[in-house]
């Protein structure tokens, strides 16, 4: 087993890039399973994400801790929801993450003030976002512009691309 930073630690003081791709997956697998998600800054992760390679960002998406990533970040996804900019109708966004064969959806309903997240989706969506998880994790950290990432296709926008232009100010996004 390769030897483990603390994500914590890492963040502060240790270039990612300096890490193999075995020990930052190792990092991410022991602070996304063995701790508790919400204990891991996101400000930190945002630099980790920012420091990390694009190939290493992409053998994490790839790797095992793929799903726990996500569910770390869509798990908090409503700390960071801000009503600022949002009308007062229900709100539905698909997010969909899709690496080759690997797809993972995930729908986010913003309403009455909250943003409330679930696995799926089985409602008609506002708009929904597709990309790449080395895309997603950038924008979810600010490393990345989500209209960049659309001009480039790297990012396909269905439905209101108004309206997901605005959905970067509803929230609140840590920054590295």
């Amino acid at each position: 087993m390769a030897d483990t930073v603390d994500v914590n630690e890492l963040g502060r003081s240790v270039d990612p890039k300096s890490l193999s791709d075995e020990q930052l997956i190792e990092t991410l697998t022991v602070a996304l399973r063995d701790g508790d998600p919400a204990d891991v800054d996101p400000s930190l992760f945002a630099r980790l994400v920012k420091s990390a390679s694009k190939s290493q960002l992409s053998t994490v998406m790839s790797s095992s801790v793929r799903r726990d990533v996500l569910e770390a970040i869509f798990g908090r996804m409503s700390e960071f929801y801000s009503s600022q900019g949002a009308s007062g109708k229900r709100q539905v966004v698909h997010w969909h993450i899709k690496d080759g064969k690997e797809l993972d959806s995930f729908q986010t309903v913003l309403a009455d003030g909250t943003c409330t997240v679930t696995h799926g989706t089985d409602e008609e969506y506002r708009t929904a976002l597709t990309m790449p998880g080395t895309e997603f994790l950038k924008v979810v950290t600010n490393n990345a512009s989500p209209v960049t990432l659309f001009m480039t296709r790297k990012l396909k926008v269905e439905g209101d691309v108004g309206f997901a232009t605005a959905l970067q100010k509803m929230f609140t996004i840590p920054s590295a």
